[in-house]
């Protein structure tokens, strides 16, 4: 057995010993001793400071507020003035009893839409004193915000109004939709880029987008050109509402009075 480990294995050792002696005399000739002296005087504490923290980072706050809450004031300050709207339309009647004759059908829409968007305002400034007073939200600039809301407000009391004068009980099914999507498309909680790819799509074409971030200049600090650009669209979309509204009461009015009047014989529809 002594032979047969001899034979085998004192060979293979033979030739680790030799090439690890090679190594050392090449490590000696590379390596100077004044580097090995650097190396074991250097402080190993430091060092294991910085490579478990190599980069230093510097935060310098531009628009600092104060904690999560009012950071997402905006979201939720217009989802409240779209769920307003909705209980407006869901509580109030969008027609107008009146003789027809003497009126025409844009009258009825623009009429009662004043009184939609007189008591919609109220409940948006409600909201927002609430945020002011109540809450304690950190808002950096009050007046900007209550502007703002109050532009929002416009927008969204003309889009949801519109959507139910036109289609009757079908606009409040497809104002409820949009609310569902602007929930999760805005952007308003997680940036947009996080989001699955179909949100990320729909982002650009939602109310809810511009009405947060025209909320989170209030909140943050007002740069004019982004607030701008965010009224701007909110004001395309009221215009562009309004248009359809104007166009479509008259030839759409009498479909869904129908329409309505079959659903109340239903009795599932009220």
């Amino acid at each position: 057995l002594a032979d047969d480990l001899a034979k085998n294995s004192l060979p293979k050792l033979m030739t680790a010993v030799g090439n690890t002696t090679e190594k050392l005399n090449e490590a000696k000739a590379s390596i100077s001793v004044e580097d090995l002296i650097s190396l074991l005087r250097r402080d190993v504490e430091s060092d294991s400071d910085f490579l478990s923290n190599p980069i230093e980072l510097v935060e310098e706050k531009k628009f600092p507020i104060a904690n999560y809450g009012s950071a997402s004031s905006p979201f939720y300050t217009a989802l409240a003035i779209w769920v307003g709207g909705l209980l407006l339309v869901s509580m109030l009647s969008v027609n107008v009893e009146m003789p027809k004759g003497m009126y025409k059908p844009h009258h009825f829409y623009f009429g009662r839409g004043l009184t939609f968007l007189t008591i919609a305002t109220v409940q948006a400034i409600v909201v927002v004193l609430g945020n002011i007073f109540i809450l304690r939200v950190d808002i950096h600039n009050k007046w900007s915000f209550i502007l703002f809301s109050l532009i929002i407000c416009f927008a969204f009391t003309t889009i949801v109004y519109t959507l139910v004068a036109i289609f009757g009980n079908i606009g409040k099914g497809i104002a409820i939709i949009l609310l569902v999507l602007q929930i999760s498309g805005s952007g308003g909680n997680f940036p947009i880029e996080v989001s699955p790819p179909f949100f990320q799509w729909i982002n650009p074409f939602l109310p809810f987008t511009y009405a947060v971030n025209l909320l989170r200049e209030g909140v943050g600090g007002v740069i004019w050109l982004n607030a701008t650009k965010f009224i701007s669209v909110l004001l395309i979309f009221s215009v562009l509402f309004i248009i359809l509204g104007t166009i479509l009461k008259k030839p759409l009015m009498n479909v869904v009075e129908q329409f309505t009047k079959n659903a109340k014989k239903s009795k599932i529809i009220h």
